[in-house]
């Protein structure tokens, strides 16, 4: 492999906790070269890959083609951005003009990403705070904060078959709260890669979270992974990315 891509360094990254149950050791580090953090462009947005110290590879491209979805709803408006990781989702918002893009993230790390890669790019209409997602939604419901977009792209909830209930509650508080923050005709982008969790639990939840938020909502798209991320009959884990767009009245 070497020979044909000829890189300037291979990074091990066997950090999964999958990995315990075979009883194998979790690695992470240098191989071969040097992996100093990389600038890269997707759909005309620059972002800083940090290969070493990001999550998994350092950059999720499984939402590739979801993040820039986000952009034909943005323009002017109030964006929340929760679960920010490295700015994916704010960062397209910004770039179509939103007026005011906030993204909240429990990592300093991740923060740090987020306003370097605004920085990068010129943006001046973001704001990170790094903070828990559930208690900063409850404090901007005592506020009464407004927003026209409003996104929640959480970390798997369900990491395996036992926690299936008690992630679809954790979901739906998620969803309900966001839904809450919403002006009417507002939009939920919202996912979950939980693989155990299905499509139909999924859309069930989302009814659920919008009687309790007593909003009336739309599902305007309903997608998974980018192209690159193909699905595989065969297994059915690889169909664990659900991404809808939603239109939410009151």
């Amino acid at each position: 492999m070497e020979s044909i891509f000829s890189p300037k360094g291979i990074v091990e990254r066997n950090e999964s906790a999958l990995r315990n149950l075979e009883q194998l050791p979790l690695k992470s580090g240098i191989l071969r070269g040097s992996a100093e953090p990389t600038i890269i462009e997707l759909n005309g947005v620059k972002f800083t890959v940090d290969i070493l110290a990001g999550q998994k590879t350092g950059f999720f491209l499984d939402q590739r083609a979801n993040r820039s979805s986000i952009q034909r709803f943005a323009k002017n408006m109030r964006v929340l951005d929760c679960f920010s990781n490295e700015g994916g989702f704010a960062l397209y918002a910004a770039s179509a003009g939103a007026a005011t893009v906030t993204g909240i993230d429990s990592s300093e790390h991740a923060i740090a990403q987020c306003k370097a890669n605004a920085e990068l790019n010129g943006f001046s209409s973001t704001n990170f705070v790094c903070a828990d997602v559930f208690q900063a939604l409850d404090e901007a419901t005592v506020r009464k904060d407004r927003y026209d977009v409003v996104i929640v792209d959480p970390p798997a909830f369900a990491k395996n078959k036992k926690t299936v209930a008690t992630a679809l509650k954790g979901y739906k508080e998620l969803n309900t709260k966001a839904m809450s923050l919403l002006e009417s005709g507002g939009i939920l982008a919202t996912s979950s890669c939980s693989h155990h969790i299905d499509e139909e639990s999924f859309i069930e939840m989302l009814a659920d979270s919008a009687r309790k938020a007593e909003r009336r909502i739309r599902i305007l798209t309903f997608q998974g992974a980018s192209p690159d991320h193909p699905v595989l009959p065969s297994m059915p884990e690889t169909k664990y990315l659900k991404f809808a767009l939603i239109s939410c009245e009151s």
